[in-house]
């Protein structure tokens, strides 16, 4: 049997994972991911609850949904971070429900100073303490990139707004990445809506604080993706918090 340096981390569907039609949602995949990969760094004394100069912020997610198991469902999730360099790590996923893989993932992780809340290089304590977990499969290999941004026609209307609320702040903060999902979702025309594609890119460009007031504009883009550009306006400056494309 060859040994593998992934974490596998076990859960089941809760109720709070589905869609309307009683299936895994993209928001419920996106949520046991991210659980699974807080709970894999935190195993390595990076998690939560150590006192640490550093943590991670994330810069982008890309879901590939294959299957939409029902509640109650158990799966496991495959992580390893792939990539471990300069101020960037990737960490990749695999779901799965027994043998069969439903889902796969990937993500890109930016390392921050706590303190001065900037960007910081991965050093020798944050690389050793992943090391023995490092593998550099990649499950999208051959695919470009999550973008960093796109681009939204100047009459593009903004299909949803709102005003960020104590809901949706996390520890640290600032809109957890889900909510963005649950803004983007609000956005897209019903039809699209309904039957979601399988894959969504999510790429985080600017924190959002509480009481920031938002709008999510809506578009095609030339190669047929539904994008959602998250922004907000203040004083006449537009800034940019994030895009998310599904397809």
């Amino acid at each position: 049997m060859i040994s593998t340096p992934h974490y596998f981390y076990e859960t089941a569907i809760a109720y709070s994972d589905l869609g309307t039609d009683r299936r895994l949602s993209h928001k419920g995949l996106l949520r046991i991911l991210q659980e699974a990969a807080s709970v894999a760094s935190d195993d390595v004394g990076f998690g939560l609850k150590d006192a640490n100069e550093v943590h991670w912020i994330l810069s982008s997610w890309r879901l590939r949904m294959k299957e939409r198991p029902a509640w109650r469902a158990p799966l496991r999730v495959e992580t390893w971070p792939r990539t471990m360099d300069g101020f960037l790590s990737d960490r990749d996923f695999l779901v799965w429900d027994g043998d069969r893989e439903i889902a796969r993932g990937t993500s890109r992780w930016v390392l921050v100073n706590m303190a001065t809340g900037r960007i910081t290089r991965i050093n020798d304590a944050v690389r050793n303490a992943y090391g023995a977990q490092l593998d550099g499969l990649e499950l999208f290999a051959g695919a470009q990139d999550v973008p960093g941004g796109g681009k939204t026609p100047e009459d593009a209307p903004a299909a949803f707004r709102t005003t960020v609320g104590r809901r949706d702040i996390d520890t640290n903060q600032h809109v957890n990445n889900l909510h963005y999902l649950d803004y983007a979702l609000e956005a897209l025309p019903e039809e699209v809506y309904r039957d979601l594609p399988e894959t969504v890119d999510i790429s985080f460009r600017k924190q959002i604080l509480l009481g920031t007031p938002i709008q999510c504009l809506y578009a095609r883009t030339e190669d047929g993706k539904h994008q959602v550009e998250i922004r907000s306006e203040s004083g006449g400056k537009l800034t940019r918090h994030a895009f998310v494309w599904f397809y």
